[in-house]
């Protein structure tokens, strides 16, 4: 965050000169104190989420400043005193910096508003963001145009001799006004070179994480022991000691370990069969060397155990990042179904490991038992049952007392006899007349195996349903570093080439990362309609224009081109945290246009079609729209370097869509206000030639 600050500081100091750029300055320790008191005052906690979210407003909040503060020196230059400089830029600036304030809170809404794990994660982001520039507007019209009044120089009236860089730009403008058609024909190039490179963007919904950090899940086959998988554990554990970018392993065995991150997934319990790994390592590039190094040598180790080598990822909890689910209502059709689904998945280069919902059950042994022969000894079923019970599954024979806790003390037959089909068979039942057998020193009891017969078979599978209709959902876990994204396409394509088709009354599904992708996109996309409405209205109580509202959003959707264009440019995937940066930057980079088009509105020349004028109004708006333009990008710089997966793709998307927009500013939005008002029958006085400008 500093380096955030200081960055934007250093650029006031270059675009404005020194007591603008100090005043403008003073704006970032009075918004950020009051901010961080708000956010106080509303619980939310000052935590990674969001400091983010006041890096992310920094280059924002200074911008309302700039404006304010630039309007203000101008009217000081020409001459008009300190109480009639501050007077009429706050008349005049305050509609629109309203507008642009409310726009761009209303475009991070969406981050506010989505709901669940994901919402929670990115959710105190908006928070932070929306109370900043909230206290960046009520400083904008209050605090900084008195201290700009009376602290800038006043002019003597006459005008300034503009630089190289200004009469340059006067030339460019003036020749653009003079071709307006042309010229927004080539500022529509870059948009539509931003949305045509859209599909050669990287997948990646969920970006991942650079963290220290990943688990291992060990999965037996059904029926083992917890005694058997903690001796599978420990020569796993032993393997892992050996590596030196390994800090500590952490092992649960019987149940799911403990989520130490917001989107895992523990949902076992009460699962011998079962042992969880959590992994620190010493540094996430040792965590992304491990893992494909770990996903290469230990399954062939342990055949006998399934391993699932787990990074940790950005997005809502799911059960695996691809998964084909298929619903039907025969549950031995669907494990058929499933077991084949399994066999072809398996087959993708990029695809790891797989399992299914329903598979084979636990093996177990039953017993029929032969009635007669049993009454012939006076036993009942129940009688039997009970007594297999007592000897496999143990009864309560006391208790220890260790501390203040008494601990039940059972007692069954030893492992080595309940493991052994053999000794089960052999197992001694009493008959009622037990006692007076052994009186007569004969032995009292009959084998198990003799009242029956033992039968070792499957027990029946877990039903499993979603949304009342049985599902065997097939479960693929990839590859170190390969997205989700790509192995469904592979996977699809591969099921495809073969002519893969579901048997009769079964239907397939997608789920896994793809769900939760189309989970997140509609609850993002769900609100816009509304804030949608709502921008219009604001800008159109604004300006009291429909006309100039249109030019306004046409530059917003023109900005989210722009922003793809940017991330397409510096080759950042397109995912969730992209989406985000681009419904932001839409609310970001409408700002110069509702600055520009309310100088064009306000100036009679302007209004009447006089294009000399328009120019002067453009060029008179140049300094802080690029002041505004250069500090926005300034403040998500620190992100941008900062590298990992989620946070350069947002910043990106923002950063570039924001420096981009600037070319809609200058060479979009006052060609198409002069265009309209050329249909709207308005007079044009004549265009100097560019060389008077």
């Amino acid at each position: 965050m500093a380096a955030g600050v200081a960055l934007v500081v250093v650029v006031l100091f270059v675009t404005l000169g020194w007591r603008s750029a100090l005043i403008v300055a003073m704006v970032l320790p009075v918004v950020s104190l009051a901010s961080v008191a708000t956010l106080n005052a509303l619980a939310v906690p000052i935590h990674q989420m969001s400091v983010t979210g006041l890096i992310v407003a920094l280059g924002l909040l200074v911008d309302a400043a700039i404006v304010m503060t630039d309007e203000v020196g101008k009217r000081l230059t020409a001459g008009l005193t300190r109480l009639a400089a501050v007077a009429g830029a706050v008349r005049r600036l305050t509609m629109p910096l309203a507008a642009s304030t409310v726009t761009t809170i209303l475009s991070f809404l969406p981050l506010l508003l989505l709901p669940g794990p994901a919402g929670d994660f990115v959710g105190s982001i908006a928070i932070s963001v929306i109370v900043m520039l909230a206290w960046s507007f009520v400083v904008a019209v209050t605090i900084t145009p008195a201290i700009a009044g009376r602290w800038l120089r006043m002019g003597d009236g006459a005008p300034t001799r503009d630089g190289i860089l200004m009469r340059a730009f006067r030339a460019v403008l003036a020749l653009s006004m003079a071709n307006p058609l042309r010229t927004v024909a080539l500022a529509l190039v870059g948009p539509v070179m931003g949305f045509l490179a859209l599909p050669t963007l990287t997948p990646q919904f969920f970006p991942g994480v650079d963290r220290d950090q990943f688990h291992i899940e060990v999965d037996m086959p059904p029926g083992t022991g917890i005694a058997q998988t903690l001796r599978v554990v420990r020569e796993i554990d032993a393997r892992l000691a050996g590596d030196d970018g390994i800090i500590d392993v952490a092992w649960v065995t019987g149940r799911s370990a403990p989520a130490f991150y917001y989107n895992m997934v523990g949902n076992r319990d009460q699962a011998p069969a079962f042992a969880q790994a959590l992994i620190r390592t010493a540094s996430p590039a040792a965590t992304t060397r491990l893992l494909t190094a770990l996903q290469a040598d230990l399954p062939p180790a342990f055949p006998q155990a399934r391993l699932v080598i787990n990074s940790l990822t950005q997005g809502p909890p799911v059960n695996a990042p691809l998964e084909l689910r298929l619903v039907g209502q025969d549950i031995d059709a669907l494990r058929r179904a499933g077991d084949d689904l399994r066999a072809r998945l398996a087959r993708v280069s990029t695809v790891a490991t797989v399992r299914t919902g329903i598979a084979g059950g636990t093996p177990k042994l039953t017993l029929e038992v032969d009635e007669a022969r049993a009454r012939l000894l006076g036993l009942d079923l129940g009688q039997v049952a009970g007594q297999m019970e007592a000897g496999l599954e143990g009864v309560t024979g006391g208790s220890l007392l260790e501390g203040t806790e008494e601990l039940p003390v059972r007692v069954r037959l030893g492992a080595g006899l309940r493991g052994d089909q053999v000794a089960i068979g052999d197992m001694p039942i009493l008959p009622p007349g037990a006692a007076a057998s052994a009186a007569r020193g004969a032995f009292p009891a009959v084998p198990l195996s003799t009242l029956g017969t033992l039968r070792l078979e499957p027990s029946e599978s877990t039903i499993t349903r979603r949304n009342g209709e049985r599902v065997n959902t097939v479960q693929a876990f990839l590859m170190p570093g390969v997205l989700p994204a790509v192995a469904l396409s592979e996977a699809m394509t591969l099921l495809e080439a073969e002519g893969y088709a579901p048997p009769q009354g079964i239907r397939l599904e997608t789920g896994g990362d793809s769900d939760a992708r189309d989970s997140t996109v509609q609850a993002l996309v769900a609100p816009l309609g509304l804030i949608i409405t709502l921008s219009i209205a604001v800008v159109v109580m604004t300006f009291n224009s429909f006309r100039l509202t249109l030019i306004a959003f046409a530059v917003a959707g023109l900005s989210a081109g722009l922003s793809m264009l940017a991330l397409a440019v510096f080759a950042y995937p397109f995912g969730i945290n992209a989406i985000i940066g681009v419904i932001g930057s839409i609310g970001v980079s409408i700002n110069a246009a509702l600055i520009v088009l309310s100088g064009l509105q306000e100036d009679a020349r302007a209004s009447a079609g006089d294009r000399a004028a328009m120019v002067d109004v453009v060029a008179g708006s140049a300094r802080h729209i690029t002041s505004t333009t250069i500090t926005t990008v300034g403040g998500f710089l620190p992100l941008i370097l900062g590298g990992g997966g989620f946070w350069p793709p947002f910043a990106m998307s923002i950063a570039g869509g924001v420096a981009l927009s600037v070319t809609l500013a200058f060479f979009f939005t006052p060609q198409m206000f002069a265009l309209t008002l050329a249909r709207g029958g308005r007079s044009q006085s004549p265009m100097p030639q560019p060389a008077n400008a």
